[in-house]
């Protein structure tokens, strides 16, 4: 049944409705003629027209197409027709079963003429009263929190019907009448199955045999199949699917979230992680906000001022032309880490509430459109209660705070709930460049290293908004603008992290013979953060409370190596089986060596009490995540080759083919091996008594391969521990005469 249906003590004089059968899903209709002398009423396909709207007034159903006329009995038969509205002393009664009663019989629809009978249980005589111009629904899946809505096309035979980022716009409107879903695009065509892909699409109404349903489990549903948005990202796609228990098949419409919020109080922050009643609330008000109407203020205040902060209205407001650069998208090969995204940072900002435009060339193509989003905000991270910074602690902010959208050619109205820095993302296809027009927004503080003078950046950094974003060549930092504004050298601040970046990628093994992924690594400040105090991806988080962006010492923190250190890792293809927390920081090590000539595995002791353990039995599997990086570290240590062993052995993994990297990646002795073979070749010494003492088992495959080299085998002992001077394998005879480190 729709969300609009009225019933039976809702019903008012004077509302405009559809009055749809229950069985047929039809609406009664004037399908013929206009007057009492020519008008046959039956049932036809809703299909929006005034033909088939009745207004109640009293005990009459005056008629849409000629309130002159209303529903009457014809004399003499069991059928209805028009009759005169000012000499009609007829009343129906729409009853508890949701009958449409005159006197002692119901309105009844067999299919042809709609005729009057003895009042029965069949759904036949039972009808829905339907709104006309009511609220318009969105359908909202609960696992991706996007709208089904046309994608592209307008008709039937060009529409592609999928997910999309809630906007509010015509494409995701619908309007349900009876079980059918009318598109709010055009309300001639309504959303129907496409059994030959097991997909949806869009039919023409008056035709149309669809008829939806939500069933007691949330699930929307047409005949045994059930709508279902398939969990590989994008997430666009939606399709028809055997009914499931997941949250992918389960959904929510608009009508139903705003009843639920009825008498809800606002949140106040901070609140407890464990209030799952208000965090439902606070999620519910997003979605709302997302698609309420763009002409009205926003239905729910939302607390900008905890985070990410506010924008004084008085702040003038500027329209600017930005260039999009499509033409340099996707990445020369896999580099079997975390590449950054195509996002192309502006030093505009849009005022929480605001509704800016983002105007597109009509030239530009619907294919070119769809390949451009525009994100509101660089603070990703979805706060839910099983978040470990959340539970059994608090939401200090809210779960979300940044939004996206899809634009089309043209005019594209925006508006944030939140506010947030404008991003534009690129996803692959065309290559080209495109100027847009983008409106009603205010000028960010952006600093841009190696161009924005110390100078010019006393007065940009006063810009009125709260988020500041910061560009070198090598990554983007985004931070509190209160945080910005207390930084009097940013070419110091930026050239810091350039640096580090520089390192990450010697250390990755790239160098003027390989150039590392196109594009920057994001680094962004948070309030809140879901998990650790800083987090690796793209962008990486960093948790305000504990790690300020905008000092000079966070780049040289071992967090900002860890954490980007991780979006540099070749996980599946050999870090994860030699300890993900551990492989990640050899970048770590490498760059603490290069800026402090300092090693952390030697301040903690860790060399010395990973080589007694093993010397008590410990095999590598048995080893905290410091015992598993000592293993690494102390072949590093023996061999003069140092840290080259490990830039060889990513660039190795990256030289291989993707047929080669998927079979690597579908067995872990098949890592282990990869990374045995290709230190034992990098450093001319077989290494297998190395693994052999720290019990890590080779496949005899390996070890022929590695023999038939000719290579002498290194000691099994590579402990490094601290003497005057370091022990080194440097030629064949001391690996013949290898005597290990001795702690004094």
């Amino acid at each position: 049944m729709a969300g609009n249906v009225k019933k039976r003590n809702q019903l008012k004089d004077g509302e405009t409705t559809y009055l749809i059968n229950q069985s047929s899903n039809r609406c009664l209709s004037v399908t013929e003629g206009s007057s009492p002398h020519d008008a046959v009423v039956s049932t036809a396909k809703c299909a929006n027209s005034q033909s088939q709207q009745w207004i109640k007034t009293g005990g009459q159903w005056l008629w849409g197409g000629n309130t002159a006329y209303c529903l009457v009995p014809i004399d003499g038969t069991n059928n209805v027709g028009l009759g005169d509205s000012n000499s009609s002393t007829i009343s129906w009664v729409y009853d508890e079963d949701e009958r449409i009663c005159l006197g002692s019989n119901a309105l009844e629809d067999p299919r042809t003429k709609v005729i009057l009978n003895l009042p029965n249980n069949d759904l036949n005589q039972k009808w829905w009263i339907e709104t006309v111009n009511s609220e318009p629904e969105f359908l909202i899946n609960q696992s991706s929190n996007t709208c089904v809505g046309v994608r592209s096309g307008s008709r039937p035979s060009d529409a592609v019907v999928g997910m999309m980022p809630n906007s509010g716009d015509n494409q995701q409107v619908w309007f349900p009448v009876g079980n059918s879903w009318q598109w709010g695009g055009n309300r001639a065509y309504c959303l129907a199955p496409d059994y030959n892909t097991r997909s949806v699409k869009l039919e023409d109404t008056a035709s149309s045999t669809a008829s939806w349903y939500m069933d007691d489990a949330e699930r929307f549903r047409i005949g045994a199949d059930a709508l279902d948005v398939p969990r590989p990202e994008p997430r666009t796609t939606v399709i028809l699917y055997y009914p499931n228990d997941g949250l992918h098949q389960k959904w929510w419409k608009f009508s139903d979230l705003k009843a639920g919020l009825e008498g809800a109080k606002p949140a106040v922050y901070p609140f407890p992680g464990s209030d799952e009643t208000t965090y439902n609330q606070e999620l519910t008000r997003g979605l709302l906000n997302e698609l309420g109407s763009k002409s009205e203020t926003l239905l729910y205040p939302r607390d900008v001022v905890t985070f990410p902060g506010t924008v004084d209205t008085s702040t003038p407001r500027v329209t600017e032309k930005v260039t999009l650069d499509l033409s340099v998208l996707g990445q020369v090969r896999d580099f079997r880490m975390t590449v950054p995204k195509d996002w192309q940072l502006t030093d505009l900002y849009l005022a929480e509430g605001d509704v800016c435009q983002v105007i597109l060339p009509e030239t530009l193509s619907e294919a070119q459109a769809l390949q451009i989003t525009v994100r509101i905000g660089a603070h990703i991270d979805w706060l839910q209660p099983n978040s470990p910074n959340v539970s059994n602690k608090y939401f200090r902010r809210m779960p979300k705070v940044s939004e996206v959208f899809y634009v089309k050619p043209g005019v594209n109205e925006i508006r944030s709930q939140y506010g947030g820095n404008i991003i534009f993302v690129f996803s692959e296809g065309e290559h080209f460049t495109v100027d847009v027009d983008v409106t009603n927004v205010v000028e960010a503080p952006y600093y841009r290293y190696g161009q924005t003078s110390n100078a010019e950046w006393e007065t940009i950094k006063m810009r009125d908004a709260p988020q500041t974003i910061m560009e070198s060549d090598k990554c983007v930092v985004v931070l509190a603008t209160k945080d910005a504004r207390k930084v009097t050298n940013p070419d110091e601040l930026m050239s810091r992290y350039d640096e580090i970046m520089g390192m990450l990628n010697y250390a990755a093994g790239f160098d003027e013979s390989e150039d590392p992924p196109r594009g920057k690594q994001w680094l962004v400040n948070d309030a809140q953060i879901t998990a650790g105090s800083a987090h690796a991806g793209f962008p990486a988080m960093f948790w305000r409370v504990y790690y300020n962006m905008a000092d000079n010492s966070t780049p040289y923190d071992w967090v900002s190596w860890h954490e980007l250190g991780h979006n540099y890792q070749q996980r599946p293809y050999w870090a994860g089986v030699y300890g993900v927390e551990s492989t990640v920081n050899l970048f770590s090590l490498y760059i603490q060596e290069q800026l402090f000539d300092s090693d952390r595995l030697e301040e903690q002791n860790s060399y010395v009490t990973a080589a007694d353990k093993v010397d008590n039995g410990m095999t590598f599997d048995e080893g905290d995540v410091w015992d598993q990086l000592v293993f690494l570290m102390e072949i590093k240590h023996a061999f003069p080759l140092g840290w080259g062993m490990f830039r060889q052995l990513n660039r190795t993994t990256r030289a291989l083919s993707d047929d080669e990297a998927k079979y690597l990646t579908q067995d872990r002795q098949r890592q282990i091996d990869h990374v045995y073979k290709n230190l034992s070749k990098s450093v001319g010494y077989d290494l297998v008594l190395t693994y052999e003492r720290w019990g890590l088992s080779l496949s005899q495959e390996a070890k022929d391969e590695i023999e038939q080299l000719g290579l002498e085998k290194a000691p099994g002992d590579l402990s490094h521990r601290p003497t005057e001077k370091p022990c080194k394998v440097t030629s064949v005879s001391d690996a013949r005469n290898y005597t290990p480190c001795i702690s004094p």
